[in-house]
């Protein structure tokens, strides 16, 4: 049984098995894990471990649920061929669980996973193995599975320390994950936003770019697991990664550290120390409490914007599809704007741009948003980080930097554009977890303050 996702061309929402999925990069996941990981002051293992098999388990027990017939080994394969699919690489489910027969525990194995090639890329060293992905979609695919609670824990052979293999320790049964079969998502306040209502207006703000033919040009390409599970594309591995993945574990770390700030407001000042990037970030804006996490999550956007989206207008799919359109500077904004609304972020629409100086994005059901609602209700602050770095770093890659003459996307070109005084800052203003009818934000250059 193939994977049948299904994708709304009018909200720009894509779902398998009921479950909001968005295309990201290998930076932009291991950046915002390495977020996360770097925070000790929160139980970050378990944010990840935790999210990960939450997703999974909702949306493998709604696929069994509408498939009743299935057999227990049929729904190993489907698992596996699920998580090929969007990129995460290879888990032989269905040969360990043979293997393991009577036993309540067991060792897997993969020699393919997208979260560990993507923290092998990191420049500082790891201190332990960080497929907490892999494990959490492990569990809760296994717990889906048999119907009954598994849990696990990483081991020291691990790709993500530039092993050639990774390796979870299972358990069959335990007290841990048992709360997965009391799950649920959706909360009043997602049914009722009306920001889930209101009306998607068509592009005013286009120059020549034709977005319909840019969507169908993406949505044709072959974006899925290749025979090592992964999806190599516009330079970078790609996954169809799910949406509440992302929300859960970037709403938690938000959360669990503003539990942790009230208690120990000192910590603050010690968090700088933390992540490097707050070194430069508190020039700009005022880096206390909750300042802090959400400086960190909009950074990832950051990184996102500049590797996927500069990757994308650096590939040959950009010069066969977009280029011909392309007649000013403003076409490739217009174009990669296209793009995005193709990888199931939501839709974005351009309400101002004025060049080299600002730039105004709405987005009609923006995925943070929509996580946020669907998990914990109203938000009081805005939460759509990625949008607000993306649209930072769009911006720099074509104003404070110059995308059209193809530079190297390096680190350094990277701080080059994104932390001169003069680089672009994004600010959220409308929010649709706030109950807004979208999320709008604003880029500007950067003022010290």
């Amino acid at each position: 049984m193939g994977i049948n996702p299904q994708a709304d061309a009018a909200t720009g929402i894509c779902t398998i098995d009921g479950q909001a999925v968005v295309f990201h990069c290998n930076h932009y996941n291991r950046t915002l894990q390495n977020t996360i990981e770097n925070c000790r002051h929160i139980d970050n293992q378990k944010v990840l471990i935790q999210s990960a098999a939450e997703v999974a388990f909702l949306g493998l027990q709604q696929h069994f649920r509408e498939h009743p017939g299935m057999k227990p080994d049929e729904r190993l394969r489907y698992a596996e061929q699920l998580y090929s699919f969007c990129g995460f690489g290879l888990l032989p489910l269905a040969e360990t669980v043979k293997k393991a027969v009577g036993q309540n525990e067991f060792d897997l194995t993969t020699y393919s996973s997208h979260y560990g090639r993507a923290l092998a890329l990191n420049f500082e060293k790891r201190r332990g193995a960080g497929e907490y992905f892999d494990l959490g979609f492990t569990i809760g695919a296994l717990s889906a599975v048999f119907g009954e609670a598994f849990s696990g824990e990483l081991t020291k052979e691990a790709i993500s320390l530039k092993g050639r293999q990774s390796t979870f320790h299972i358990y069959v049964g335990g007290d841990e994950f048992e709360y997965l079969f009391g799950l649920e998502s959706g909360t009043p306040a997602y049914l009722e936003v009306a920001g889930m209502a209101s009306v998607i207006p068509e592009r005013t703000l286009s120059g020549n770019i034709d977005e319909a033919a840019i969507i169908a040009g993406v949505s044709q390409a072959p974006l899925f697991g290749n025979q090592q599970g992964l999806i190599p594309a516009f330079g970078v591995e790609l996954t169809r990664h799910y949406a509440d993945y992302y929300n859960l574990v970037s709403f938690r770390f938000e959360r669990q550290l503003a539990e942790v700030l009230k208690k120990r407001p000192a910590l603050a000042d010690l968090l700088i120390y933390d992540y490097p990037a707050l070194f430069f970030y508190k020039q700009y804006i005022n880096l206390e409490g909750m300042a802090l996490s959400r400086t960190l999550l909009t950074e990832a956007g950051h990184i996102c914007g500049f590797n996927t989206m500069g990757g994308i207008m650096s590939s040959d799919a950009w010069d066969g599809l977009v280029m011909p359109m392309v007649q000013e500077r403003e076409d490739w904004l217009h174009g990669i704007i296209a793009v995005i609304n193709a990888l199931g972020w939501g839709v974005w629409r351009v309400a101002e741009l004025v060049p080299g100086e600002k730039l105004v994005v709405r987005v009609w059901r923006p995925y943070e948003s929509l996580g946020y609602l669907r998990w914990f209700g109203y938000a009081d602050h805005p939460v759509d980080y990625l949008v607000t770095g993306v649209a930072a770093s769009l911006m720099n890659l074509m104003y404070e930097g110059d995308m059209t003459t193809r530079p190297n996307l390096n680190m350094d070109y990277y701080y080059k554009i994104n932390r001169s005084p003069t680089s672009f800052w994004a600010e959220q203003s409308r929010c649709v977890a706030m109950g807004d009818q979208y999320s709008e934000v604003t880029v500007t250059r950067r003022k010290r303050g």
